[in-house]
This record gives C-alpha cells, structure tokens and sequence, in this order.
C-alpha cells in the first residue's frame, strides 16, 4: 500500500493535463509515480520534463537508455523501477536474455560502446556519483560529450525514481 494515495483519474488537475496526456502517450497510461508526484504539481512537471529529455528524447537510442534504467533499477533494489523498466525494455525490443545478462552484470555479448555504458552506470550508482579515469575513459572513446551527459542523466534520474519508489512505498504498475 502506498504511502501516499496517488491521484485518481478523475481528479486530475486540468494544469496537468499536458504532462499526463504525454504519459499516456509514451507510456500507455500515467504510472503511480507521477500521480504521486502530482499532489505537487510543480514538481511532477519538472521530474516528468527532465524523465523525458533523459529517456524518452535526446539522441540515443530508446532500447539501449532502457537497458542502462534496468541496470540502475537492479541495483538499487527498486522493485517499482525494476518492472516499469523491464516492461519497457521488452516493448522497445531488448530481448530477455540480455536483460538477464545486464542484471547479472555480463555485458560480454553487448556491443563495446553498450558494455562501457553499463559499466560507467554501474559505476556511478555503486560510487555514489564517484567515477574513477578507468571507466570513464573508454565510455569517452565511445560516446561523444552530448551523448555522456544524456546517460550520466539518465542514471541520476533513475537513481531518483528508484528513491522516490522506495519512499512512496510504490507497488510496481
């Protein structure tokens, strides 16, 4: 049971009605995170502007960004993050054995530039932000500063949403 009711459909803000009808479109329906974070509008705006440029925008592809939010979800033990995620990753064409292999941490049969992603999200989670030259180095050979900066956001924001979950209490959608 959720800490805090999320909000029902029917009292939907109208100033939300932009940010939900964009869930709805991207995601096929508004998850109990954002109608959570929706008791604070301002606040569901922003999360759900930045979760977008991170994930749903930008220059990267969708199912690679969604195998690094898998990766992020599983190690921080966040079961609402985890499901959201693996979901997604399934719809975008990530196929479950490399989800397996990602959970595991084996990147071995992942192009080069993927392992090196994973690796540096990895890193950042489990160094709380902290990235030593040895991981960011070959991430550098791989990705450009643009494409650095769409996965070092992706991470912190999934690194929040698995916060958030936690808090909240949030069973998976």
């Amino acid at each position: 049971m959720p800490r805090i009711t999320p909000m029902a459909t029917a009292n939907e803000p109208a100033e939300l009605k932009p940010v939900f009808d964009q869930l709805r479109a991207t995601r096929g329906s508004v998850p109990g995170m954002y109608r959570t974070l929706a008791h604070q509008p301002a606040i569901l705006a922003a999360h759900r502007a930045y979760f977008h440029a991170a994930l749903d925008a930008g220059v990267l592809p969708r199912p690679f960004k969604e195998k690094i939010a898998w990766r992020v979800a599983r190690l921080r033990g966040s079961e609402y993050s985890s499901a959201s995620h693996r979901r997604y990753a399934l719809k975008h064409g990530v196929a479950e054995s490399e989800l397996t292999a990602i959970d595991r941490g084996d990147y071995a049969a992942l192009p080069p530039r993927e392992a090196a992603a994973l690796r540096f999200a990895e890193a950042m989670v489990k160094g709380q932000g902290t990235v030593n030259d040895a991981i960011y180095v070959p991430l550098s050979h791989h990705f450009n500063p643009a494409q650095i900066v769409e996965i070092a956001a992706l991470v912190g924001i999934m690194e929040l949403a698995s916060t958030l979950g936690a808090v909240f209490e949030l069973a998976p959608d």
